[in-house]
Formats: C-alpha cells, structure tokens, sequence
C-alpha cells in the first residue's frame, strides 16, 4: 500500500545520456509542435536565440508566447519556426533525453540506501542513484542539497524553482555526515535556511533508522525543521527500509512494536502543537509505521491535503475512508458468479480485512485477499510496493491451481512501473500467462478498487 518515491523518466541501459541534444523522441499528436512541422530525430538548438542547457531551460523557454526556435533536421538542414501559443500551453514533444542533460548523480553513501541492498539482475533503472534537483522539481524525488554548487543555488533562487523535495534525515550536523557519509551533508540547516531567506518552498522527509536517528536526534530535527515554516512545507517520517542483501553493509534492524508507537504517539502530540501554532499539522508519519504499531490508520482529514501521498503518507486512510463511503452503492448481488484474488503487501493484509469486509455479503462474489510474502527482498519487506512478479506468480499459483472456474486477479498500480512491469522485469502479460488467469491493474481508489473487485461500473462519482 505504500508508494516509493518514483520517477517516470527512462535514461536507458546505462541510466544516463551524456549527449546535451534536445533531440526529439516523440511528437504528441494534435499538438503545436506538430501543427509547425516537428519531428522525431529533429534537434531544437535555440528558442528566441537563447541555446537550451537542459529540460528547466526549455520549460523555462516556451512560456513566451511566440517562440522563433531554430531547429536542425535529422537530415542535418537547419531552418527556423515561428509559433503563437498561450502562456501556459505545451509544444508537445518529448526529448530522446528526458533532461537534455545529463542526470545528476549521488555524492552520498547512505547507511541506509535501498539501491545498494538490491540483488544483481532488476530492471537497469532501479541502480540509478540520482540526486537531482531538476527531477526534484518535475517529478517529487527527494534531493540532499549535497551535490549543489553555488551556481545550482543560485539558478534554483532565480528561477524560482519551487517547491523542493528534500531528503533531510537529521539536522545534527554529524549524525548527517556520519549516515550519507558525505562532509557536505553536515551543512543542511545553512542550505535550507538559504532556501527560506530567498523565497524557496520545499517539502522534507526524514528516513528513520533505530538508534540512529530516532529519540533525541529525531526531536532535535523537528523543532529545526519547524522553525524554518512556512518555507518547509511537510515533513514525512518514514521507516528505514530493509531487505536481506545487506551482507557488508552498515548494521541496520527494524523498528519495534512498540518503538513504533512511541514514534506515532509524539508525531500526533507535534501535529496537535502545530495546528495551534500554524495552522498545519506540518509533520507526518508513514503509514508504515502505524502497521509496524498495529495502530488504527488516522481519518484521512488528518493529512490535510496530502502532500506526501506518494511517500506512503496518508494512502491508506484515504482508501479506506473512500472505500466505506462507497459501500452503499454496492449492489446485494452480482448477476453471475465471479472469483476474485486480491493481491497485496504482507502490510496491507489486515486493513483490507477490515475494509473490504462488507463484500462478505455480496451474492455470487467470492473474492480473497493475498497476501504476497516477499521472497524476493525478505520477508521484513511487507509493502506492495516492492512485490515482484515471482513471488506473485508462485505463490499465487498454489491457491489457483484448484480453482475450476475463471479467476480474475488483482494487483495495485504501485507494483508496477508505468503500468506494466514489476520490478523484476515480468511484466502483466507474463503473469497473465503463468497463472492462466485475467490480471486487471487497480489504481489507489476506492472506486476504482471496487468496480474492479465486483467487475461492474458503481455507476456514483467520489
């Protein structure tokens, strides 16, 4: 049930193109750029005589509303375009370099990074460690301020490259230091306060590690982080993830029962001081974290308006609370039989017990809810987020080999990339195949969820 922070961009086999071409890949359709004669493998060189560094420049670029850009063909003739556009409207293409320039990588050795507890053989983008401020901006990956110069600093301040996603972990300069391994992370209050005082926004989250960065080290950042409202604009705490490659790496455990309350019991004191005193509850705890509790999941009016939904923050009361307010309008019967496997994270299993309960009722519908163990990682990873294809396709093999009659299947969009492909590179049509059942993708709605559990449209909007 819980997201991870994912980026849409594909850089390739080796996760980056160094080549600084604004080359086109795609030209939509219906769109300006195809109106004025654009196409693929044509090369945009200059826009109003200004030459594009990377994907800020030209987004920056085509907000004038008429555009000279000066193109060379895939032929290598050059010629020059004119187009009249509002304000706000898109040329329509898309680069064969998503940045244009290169991706900025990661300086830091994290103690706890989840690219380096990875097995050798995932999809090539899953070891891409990126630390760039630029997909920060156009996607929501976090950032550690670490790999900035002052020139980076000093485009983010002047063109107003706001709201920020930061990685902040601890505000305690050593802690920092001593879990990205990094000297430049020792600076990080100086880098946000910079931030505040030239009119730069950003949301923060904090990857906590027991005995680490918890207890004092956690209080002590918060109370950084909330003096520097209303610049910060949320803060998630989020636990540290933790698979079983972790041979050779720094000695990291999971979070406690009761350690986890504690963490949740304070977060909720601190939301209830700071709607006094701004208004917000600013700071946040992964729904993770009330699972590893057993706790009762908040009303979703308490994350507000969601700002870190695809961090894992809120998710699970938001579908809940959608869920039960759809239950009414599902129907008493169904016109046939239909059998349904509701695929999940091993965390996710005892809120959709819960929630889903009602369906209990329904004549002709027979659904369960599975579980989905991960092999793959190890079992202290229980989201969906990081279930395979593998561990889906054997274990869910065992409950469909004695069913006589069509299943459909069910699995959440966030164990998927784009859609269709796990993060072993099985894709939908694989498991389609394996399991000889109809696989149907469910986005994190509760509309959605049901209308694809009863296979019937509830015929009401949320």
């Amino acid at each position: 049930m819980i997201a991870g922070n994912k980026s849409s961009y594909n850089f390739g086999k080796k996760g980056q193109t160094r080549l600084k071409k604004a080359v086109i890949r795609e030209v939509k359709r219906g769109s300006l750029a195809q109106k004025v004669g654009l196409k693929k493998g044509d090369e945009i060189l200059e826009i109003n005589g200004r030459n594009i560094k990377d994907i800020i420049d030209y987004k920056f670029l085509i907000t004038d509303e008429i555009l000279n850009i000066r193109v060379k063909t895939k032929e290598g003739q050059e010629r020059v375009l004119t187009v009249e556009k509002d304000f706000d409207e898109d040329l329509g293409v898309e680069f064969e370099n998503p940045l244009i320039d290169g991706i900025m990588r990661c300086k830091n050795k994290c103690i706890f990074c989840f690219v380096d507890q990875m097995p050798k053989g995932l999809r090539p983008s899953l070891y891409i460690k990126d630390d760039d401020y630029r997909l920060s901006i156009l996607e929501g990956t976090f950032i550690t301020l670490t790999n900035l110069n002052d020139e980076d600093l000093d485009r983010i301040v002047s063109m107003r490259l706001s709201p920020l996603y930061i990685s902040v972990h601890a505000t305690d300069g050593n802690v920092r230091k001593a879990m990205l391994r990094n000297k430049a992370a020792e600076k990080i209050m100086d880098r946000l306060k910079f931030l505040k005082e030239n009119g730069i926004f950003f949301h923060t989250q904090i990857v906590l590690c027991p005995d680490v960065n918890d207890k004092e080290v956690l209080e002590k950042t918060l109370q950084d982080l909330f003096t520097l409202y209303p610049s910060v604009q949320s803060i998630a705490v989020v636990p540290v993830g933790i698979t079983r490659y972790r041979e050779g790496l720094y000695p990291l455990r999971r979070f406690t029962q009761k350690e986890a309350e504690t963490i949740t019991e304070r977060i909720e004191e601190l939301q209830l001081e700071n709607l006094k005193r701004f208004g917000t509850r600013l700071v946040f705890a992964a729904d993770e974290f009330y699972e590893i509790a057993k706790k009762e999941f908040p009303p979703s009016q308490a994350y507000e308006d969601f700002p870190q939904w695809e961090n894992g923050v809120g998710m699970v009361s938001l579908l809940r609370d959608q869920l039960t307010e759809l239950m009414n309008a599902v129907p008493l019967s169904l016109p046939e039989k239909r059998r349904v496997k509701i695929a999940t994270g091993v965390s996710a299993f005892r809120f959709l017990e819960k929630v889903l309960s009602p369906l209990k009722n329904v004549k002709n519908l027979e659904f369960e809810i599975c579980p989905i163990k991960n092999d793959f990682f190890g079992e202290s990873v229980t989201v969906a987020g990081l279930v395979t294809g593998g561990d889906l396709v054997n274990q869910l093999k065992k409950k469909l080999v004695d069913e006589k009659h069509q299943c459909h299947v069910l699995v959440p969009e966030v164990m998927l990339k784009d859609g269709e492909v796990f993060l072993d590179g099985l894709s939908v049509q694989d498991v389609e195949q394996s399991l000889h059942a109809k696989v149907a993708v469910v986005k994190i709605d509760g509309k959605d969820f049901l209308e694809k559990i009863l296979g019937t449209d509830l015929g009401v909007r949320l």
